[in-house]
């Protein structure tokens, strides 16, 4: 565990190194006046960023576990495979639903940034590790996919928890 938040502390320092550095956002920082609507942009950029990053590192362990399967259960276990996919899905839905508020209510946006970024970057992760153990349990005959879809369900209403906040927020 300590290796693995090393390896995303350390991608998140590379990617703020490269922005700051980056000859368009030091243009922008120039010309900014205020930074509020900057600070809400970068906030959303990351928030989307870590979303689909959740998606991804739970997609990753649920393929894992689905390929080890072997061939003849792939198609049956696919769909619990599949499941963390849904928060990248709504990581952008909280992007394009905020895009139009950067200058209006930048203080807002980034308060939603925040809620979704780290929400669906930790149940994307961790229902992907749900997935990968109802795979599992399905292959060795201890469970069926309906036990696999409903536990992988469970990390999944925190995302849907924190969409919606999203709505509900100011």
């Amino acid at each position: 565990m300590k290796r693995k938040g090393l390896i995303v502390v350390g991608s998140l320092s590379m990617v703020l190194f490269a922005g700051y550095f980056c000859p368009a956002f030091a243009e922008t920082m120039a010309e900014q006046k205020d930074w509020a609507p900057l600070f809400a942009k970068f906030a959303m950029g990351l928030s989307l960023s870590l979303g689909l990053a959740g998606s991804a590192i739970g997609l990753v362990i649920g393929f894992q576990a689905l390929l080890g399967g072997g061939e003849e259960n792939y198609y049956k276990n696919i769909a619990v495979a599949l499941m963390p996919s849904t928060q990248g899905i709504y990581a952008m839905v909280v992007f394009f639903t905020n895009m139009d508020k950067f200058d209006s209510d930048p203080y807002s946006v980034a308060g939603k940034a925040a809620i979704a970024m780290v929400a669906m970057l930790i149940s994307g992760w961790y229902q992907g590790m749900v997935c990968a153990a109802g795979i599992k349990s399905i292959l060795e005959g201890k469970n069926n996919i309906a036990n696999a879809l409903v536990s992988g369900a469970m990390p999944e209403t925190y995302a849907v928890f924190a969409l919606v906040m999203t709505f509900i927020m100011p």
